[in-house]
């Protein structure tokens, strides 16, 4: 069996869901199991409902859910027995609506907010499940909440595997073996209790890989608005390149550092079980994409012994200077426990004698860690950074690259550099507004024209 995701603009709309089901037709002898994202823009309209309702502003709430509402209708009745699905669409967003009402001029706990991001999924599916049964295909609707049981850390909640892993063999299995589409949501869990729960943003890839590795799938199929991993994103540079093959820790670094196509923590489930994941473009299905494998055989793109640039911007960097760590032990581990106690995740480090600058991209927990990090020593801020990653083949082994990457970056500044144990990957920041140019150069540097 395979499991095929298919994120937010692979389900726009009416046309967009159409093009799925014919997907999915295309692959009945694989056995899918379908996993589906919200509509393009529902989870951020949601969100949007949580923040009226917390300042009192009933007029906002109401039509952000009747826009809500329409559109989901509207794409069911522009769909051949989509309007199969219009009645569990319409309770659930009753009993959003109650919910919301609930929260009303006070701030909404991450309980709550997941509860309300998770709507989208299960809307979505409704709507692709109503369409494939509307083209003939068996479909099965579940709800993966019982199946994805999760702890409470609302927002970023981790599944339990193991729970997982039984749960997911004894509902979804039998369906499969009945010839059936089993059809279920992305990005949403519960806590062993039943309290709804959202993986991250992202957390769509991450729901496909556990559920690929839980049934030993023979693939996982990551279907997006892309040809696959390329040299650099193509709404930067146009004429960025698809990569046929990439390894596992080569995916993982450049959807780490910006690389939107995969979700960072898609690999883990797989890599141990050895299963593919494959990135095709929803778009252009006739297309390879690109197969992410521990057997891939990595090749030069030309003659560059780069693969692909990637960046990501909204960054802080956090310089912390203290003399006292000069010669002694244990300080950087009093600094990672701060954020370890706030769970606040580093993505880039860089240390010198007396001095330390990292890179986050939440902030939601920042002024906290700045306290605590002030204890330790001088701590300022740096915002509106941007992280540019280099990922190649033997990087560290390569004479007179760092020259060529240095030039190419001119004349942006290169404010903090980081290269770790990995021998793919060199990562750097840069001022935010000059992101999108550093990235065009370095392409133009190592791939030709862009």
């Amino acid at each position: 069996m395979i499991v095929c995701k298919f994120g937010g603009t692979s389900v726009a709309d009416a046309a967009t869901i159409g093009r799925l089901v014919r997907i999915v037709e295309t692959r009945l002898d694989d056995r899918p199991l379908i996993v589906v994202s919200a509509l393009a823009g529902v989870t951020d309209a949601l969100l949007a409902l949580a923040r009226a309702a917390y300042e009192r502003d009933a007029g906002k709430v109401k039509e952000g859910l009747d826009g809500l509402a329409r559109r989901h209708a509207s794409t069911a009745r522009e769909l051949p027995g989509g309007e199969v699905a219009l009645d569990a669409i319409e309770e659930d967003v009753k009993a959003l609506a109650s919910e919301i009402e609930g929260t009303t001029g006070r701030m909404p706990r991450p309980a709550d907010v997941d509860a309300i991001a998770s709507r989208g999924e299960l809307w979505s599916s409704r709507l692709v499940a109503a369409a494939m049964a509307g083209a003939g295909l068996s479909p099965a609707w579940v709800d993966i909440r019982p199946i994805m049981v999760t702890d409470d850390r609302f927002s970023r909640a981790t599944p339990y595997t193991q729970v997982l892993n039984k749960r997911a063999r004894e509902c979804l299995t039998p369906l499969i073996d009945a010839g059936l589409v089993p059809v279920t949501q992305g990005f949403i869990g519960a806590t062993p209790d039943g309290v709804p729960t959202t993986l991250g943003r992202g957390g769509s890839d991450f729901t496909a890989a556990l559920l690929g590795a839980a049934l030993s799938a023979s693939r996982v199929e990551i279907w997006t608005d892309v040809d696959g991993l390329m040299t650099a994103d193509p709404r930067i540079v146009p004429a960025a390149r698809t990569l046929r093959a990439a390894s596992y820790e080569e995916a993982a670094e450049l959807a780490t550092f910006g690389a939107r196509v995969l979700h960072p923590a898609t690999a883990m489930p797989l890599v141990r079980a050895g299963i593919p994941i494959v990135v095709l473009n929803a778009r252009r299905p006739e297309q390879p994409g690109t197969t992410v494998a521990p057997s891939a055989e990595l090749e030069r793109v030309g003659d560059s012994p780069i693969r692909s640039i990637s960046w990501k911007k909204g960054i802080t960097v956090i310089n912390v200077r203290a003399p006292r760590m000069l010669g002694a032990f244990g300080f950087l581990r009093a600094m990672f426990e701060v954020f370890e106690r706030h769970e606040v995740v580093v993505d880039v480090l860089a240390s010198g004698e007396v001095s330390v600058s990292l890179t986050v991209e939440d902030r939601s927990r920042l002024d906290a860690v700045v306290r605590e990090l002030s204890e330790l020593g001088e701590v300022w801020l740096e915002d509106r950074r941007a992280i540019v990653a280099v990922v190649g083949i033997g990087l560290r082994h390569t004479p007179g690259l760092a020259a060529r990457l240095f030039k190419a970056v001119q004349p942006a500044n290169v404010e903090v550099i980081s290269q770790g144990a990995s021998a793919i990957n060199m990562t750097f920041v840069v001022r935010e507004e000059d992101g999108p140019d550093v990235v065009r150069r370095l392409h133009a540097e190592f791939f030709g024209a862009c």
